[in-house]
This record gives C-alpha cells, structure tokens and sequence, in this order.
C-alpha cells in the first residue's frame, strides 16, 4: 500500500516539474502571424487588389468639423477605437460624397481566385438613408460583368443589401460574410451622414476559373469550359490586342477542319472576339467568332474599345479551350485593327 502511494505522489510532482518544460516546448514553434494590412479608401471608387483591412470613415458634417478620425482595429476583440487621424486624403474623399453619392470598393484577384469579404464592422443608418450592397461580380453604369446572361446566378442573387436598423431589438451582430464566383467583386456603399465600416478582404485559389477579369495590361490566360454547358468570359477594361494558341473549340468534324475557322457565328460553340462601352459583353461588337483546332499562335488584331472581351460560348457537348495572349493596344497597332467601336 505504501508502495502505491509512493508511486502515485510521485507520479503527480513529476507531472508539475514537466508541465513548465512542455509548455515552454510550444512556445518554441509559435505559429505563423497572419500577414495583416490595413488600408484606407480615399476615393470613391477605390479599387483593390490586395488582402486586409480596407476601412472608411466618415464624420457628420459641422461648421468646425474636427479632423476625420481613423478606425483602428484589433484584431483581438471586435470593438473599434475611434482616434483622431487628421487624415487630409479621407477628410477631402469624404467632403466630396454627397447624400446621394454611391461609392465602391472594386476588389480585383489573380485569374485563378475568389474574393472573400468580411464585414467585420459597419456604421450605415438605414433611417438616414445609408445603404451597402454586396455584388458578386463589378457594376459599372448599371451594367454587370460578368453579364447577366452569362452568370450562373440570377442578378437578384448576386447584389445582397444591409444596412443598421438602430430601431431593431435584440440587436444582432452586424458581421457578414460574401463570396464572390469569380476574382471581382464589388462592395458599394452610400453614406448621407455620418457613418464608418471595416471590410476584410480575402483571396481563395479555384481549379476552373471561368469569367475573369483581367488586371494585368500584357498575359496569357487559359479560358476553358471544362466540359460544362455555360459561357466564360475574358473582359479587360482598355483596348487591347489579342491572338489565341492551343485552340480546341468545337465538335471533331470542325476541329479536323485544316485551318482555324474565324467566322463561326451561327455555330453553337465558338470563340467570340469583341468590345463594347460597357461591361456588358452579351451586347459586345464581335470582331470574330472563332472555332476549331490549333496548337500554333494565331494572328494578333486589336480591339480599340472602352472593354475588350472573349467570350467563349458552350453547350456542353465539347470541351472548349483556348490561349488568349493579350496586351494593351495603342496607336501602333491601328493596321492590326479589327474592331473600333464609337466614342
């Protein structure tokens, strides 16, 4: 019995001599600090490509109106240390908002992503008339990429509106949670007095990006159904010259045709090359539809639009693929025109 005790007590003083040295053991391997940015808008349509915190702020107008003050965040709690910034870019960017104003924060990802938004904070009156919207995807002049037609969610499942109702009660917590389908999204905001919030952002990678678009002004991007009925599409936001290579579009009997077919508008699956005003590329002037089978570059022609885009239409039946190569087109490359759309 003595025996049993001893062994027990022992047992007990051994396990509090090695708790401090195993905990010690973790703190010599902490884990890695998530990289953290924090960014302010200072436009009314800010445009971001980057992971973190972009934060707004805007004060209630006044006679004497003291300097703005900055949202300084913690990551470890969720409340929101209002101190005095004297920031000149956010007091002039929040000056210049009306009442009416509607802003946005145009989020922007590699090809090969998703963009996340977290709300982690918003101050927007709904009585005052304060609104936020969420769009999966960008909105420009009441026209969306990727196109209505063309998305896989109806236009009403793709804008999410909130703002603060201040008469609800019990109040619940105003962190909300987006994705988007493709590597753009939108966060718009209209703030007639004052008001502030705190959007996280955030990149996931994807295996079968289908609409893109595009940031870089000279890249090659891959633009491939991968077996589904549905359209994709490639938009860049300036003129822009375009060639194609590793073309596969079409049924077999098209692809066994000897040369690349550049007028495929009545087929069903085809490649279309074209521009437009706006972001909508449903209702784009095509420069050419394109089908068939080629693993060599095919010739340059340039799109002189406000948007230049490829459309890659699919039913499904095929496996769809091309190349795109595109750059941004200038007046050097007014011979390999194919498309100028109006000013």
């Amino acid at each position: 019995m003595k025996l049993v005790v001893y062994l027990y007590m022992s047992m007990i003083v051994l396990g509090v001599q090695a708790w401090p040295t195993v905990k010690r053991s973790f703190e010599l391997y902490p884990g890695a600090a998530m990289p953290y940015n924090e960014h302010r808008i200072s436009d009314c349509m800010h445009v971001a490509s980057e992971s973190g915190d972009y934060i707004f702020k805007k004060s209630a107008p006044s006679p004497a109106a003291p300097p703005l003050a900055a949202l300084n965040f913690n990551r470890n709690v969720e409340l929101l240390d209002l101190e005095a910034l004297g920031g000149e870019e956010l007091e002039a960017a929040a000056a210049a908002v009306t009442a009416d104003t509607v802003c946005g924060l145009y989020v922007i990802g590699e090809p090969d992503t998703i963009v996340e938004i977290t709300m982690k904070h918003y101050d927007v009156n709904c009585e005052s008339g304060g609104l936020m919207a969420f769009v999966d995807g960008w909105e420009l002049n009441g026209e969306y990429f990727p196109a209505v037609k063309d998305h896989h969610r109806v236009l009403d499942e793709r804008v999410y509106e909130f703002c603060n109702n201040n008469k609800q009660w019990p109040r619940f917590s105003n962190k909300k949670f987006f994705r988007s389908s493709q590597n753009a999204a939108l966060l718009q905001y209209r703030i007639p007095g004052r008001g502030s919030f705190v959007a996280n952002v955030r990149f996931h990678k994807i295996t079968q990006p289908c609409n893109v678009l595009v940031q870089d002004t000279a890249a090659v991007y891959k633009i491939s159904n991968f077996g589904h009925p549905r359209n994709c599409t490639l938009s860049a936001l300036f003129p822009a010259a375009v060639s194609l290579g590793n073309l596969r579009i079409g049924s077999k009997s098209v692809r066994a045709q000897e040369k690349v077919n550049y007028d495929c508008h009545l087929l069903e699956d085809r490649l279309e090359i074209g521009g437009s005003a706006g972001l909508d590329t449903t209702s784009m002037e095509q420069a050419s539809a394109v089908c068939g089978a080629s693993g060599e570059l095919g010739p340059e022609q340039a799109i002189f639009c406000g948007v230049t885009s490829v459309r890659l239409v699919s039913t499904g039946r095929y496996q769809n693929q091309a190349a795109v190569i595109i750059r941004k087109a200038d007046e050097h490359d007014l011979d390999i025109a194919t498309l100028m759309c109006a000013l």
